[in-house]
């Protein structure tokens, strides 16, 4: 029974001085390692394949401050890696240009992180640095690749390869994304297929003389992207090229409708071919014969015109035709001779119209003179028209008219002074006549105490339809 429990013991014994070593061992983990390897900033080795590292057991202060040293240098070019590594994703897209070298610098700094995680810090510096050369010189490539991306979208989208345009301004827009030449670009590389396919089109329909249409093929194909050189110049050349067919079918237009008369058609058909071929002598020369045609065709209407209303005793009217003839054309020596015995009936026509309308006027003595000068006047025409004959017997009955008294009817209250401008002053009366030639007058009461009154009427040779009440009834 004594050898089991010395066995015992002895086991008890050993699982001690195990579990002792482990402590001290985990103690030198924990304290003594970190001062040692310190992680790096940019995780990407593959922790499998770390070799375990000796635990040094004594490090001199030489070697533990170079160590700091590269320690330090290593964390200030990784936090440059970074910025530049962002930059190049998040604002200049390297991996739709550079994927290639900007794999190699990852490479290279996950070399340096496991460089660094077996202690090696000069050679994790050396990688680091070799890592942060291919980022900076691809970041220092960029704007080459944009310059050189903008001209082969230019390019390409100029010669119409849609395919290069494409990718030109997908590589540029993925550099400079806010630059207004890479987006004037990319809006001209998504317009491309339109503008292809009205450039095929056009080519097609001038190949089958259908200018007008293959015009508005251009002319689309512009629209679509306004800066495109082959474009305009097509638009060009069809331009001129319709030029001389548009011009010469507006001058056959116009040639046809001035045979006919049709002068408006034959100016617009001109006018039109000089908007077509500006600063034609043709034009020109057809513009004034269309002219002559139309002025001696508008004399020969109004010569007709103006007979016919001297037919009606429209006399006025007849004379502003002859005035304008003449004012065209001052050598119309007939019109001249025609206008002289019109201009007399017209005048006359005008002063019988102003004596008619307005025969309240001829109760005045002068009015009266100058309307019997007219009477006398109309009276003196030979072969006097129905419109004359009519006009001499109305003025002699106005005349007459305006000179035969009307009696009129006045009342008052017998306490009001009245008085009949420019004929009499009546006094106070209750009820009283006078006897007035046709005309308009102005009766005006007055009494002490009282507001002044004022009555106005228009005395015709019809008489009035009732009395005039004159009287001062509203107390001051």
């Amino acid at each position: 029974m004594d050898k089991p429990i010395a066995t015992d013991s002895k086991q008890k014994g050993i699982q001690k001085l195990a579990v002792a070593l482990l402590l001290l061992l985990t103690c030198g983990v924990i304290f003594v390692l970190p001062n040692l390897v310190s992680e790096p900033w940019i995780s990407g080795a593959d922790q499998s394949q770390r070799a375990s590292v000796p635990s040094a057991t004594v490090v001199s202060p030489s070697t533990a401050a170079q160590k700091t040293k590269y320690r330090q240098d290593s964390q200030t070019i990784l936090a440059e890696i970074i910025q530049r590594r962002d930059r190049l994703i998040n604002e200049l897209g390297v991996e739709q240009w550079g994927e290639f070298e900007f794999k190699q610098a990852q490479k290279a700094v996950e070399r340096g992180d496991q460089e660094y995680g077996f202690g090696d810090y000069q050679d994790a510096v050396n990688s680091y640095q070799s890592a942060l050369d291919g980022l900076t010189k691809l970041e220092d490539n960029a704007q080459s690749l944009l310059e050189q991306a903008i001209a082969e979208a230019r390019v390409a989208i100029e010669n119409s390869v849609l395919s290069t345009a494409l990718s030109a301004t997908v590589l540029a827009t993925a550099i400079a994304p806010e630059n207004r030449t890479v987006t004037e670009l990319s809006q001209r590389a998504s317009s491309l297929p339109t503008v292809i396919k009205a450039m095929e089109l056009g080519d097609q329909l001038v190949a089958l003389d259908r200018l007008d249409q293959a015009q508005q093929a251009f002319n689309e194909a512009v629209t679509a992207d306004p800066k495109h050189k082959k474009a305009a110049a097509a638009l060009a050349s069809i331009a001129q090229k319709i030029t001389e067919q548009r011009f010469l079918g507006h001058m056959s237009d116009g040639f046809r409708a001035l045979d006919k008369n049709r002068f408006t058609d034959a100016t617009e058909a001109f006018e039109q071919a000089g908007s077509v071929y500006r600063d034609n002598p043709a034009v020109a020369q057809a513009l004034a014969q269309v002219e002559t045609r139309r002025s001696q065709l508008w004399v020969s209407n109004r010569i007709a015109e103006a007979a016919e209303l001297e037919t009606q005793e429209k006399w006025q009217q007849a004379l502003e035709v002859y005035k304008k003839l003449l004012a065209t054309d001052g050598t119309l020596t007939d019109v001249r001779v025609k206008q002289i015995p019109v201009t007399v009936r017209a005048d006359l026509d005008t002063r019988i119209k102003k004596a008619l309308s307005d025969p309240l006027a001829l109760s005045a003595i002068n009015q009266f003179r100058r309307g019997q000068k007219v009477l006398q006047d109309a009276a003196g025409i030979r072969n006097p028209g129905p419109v004359l004959q009519q006009q001499i017997a109305e003025l002699r009955q106005v005349l007459k008219a305006s000179q035969t008294p009307i009696q009129v009817l006045l009342t008052s209250d017998s306490n009001t002074d009245v008085t009949l401008f420019r004929v009499a002053k009546l006094g106070a009366f209750d009820k009283t006549a006078v006897s007035l030639k046709p005309g308009r007058y102005i009766v005006a009461g007055t009494r002490i105490g009282f507001r002044d009154v004022r009555v106005e009427f228009t005395l015709t040779d019809q008489g009035l339809d009732k009395p005039i009440n004159i009287r001062c009834n509203e107390a001051i």
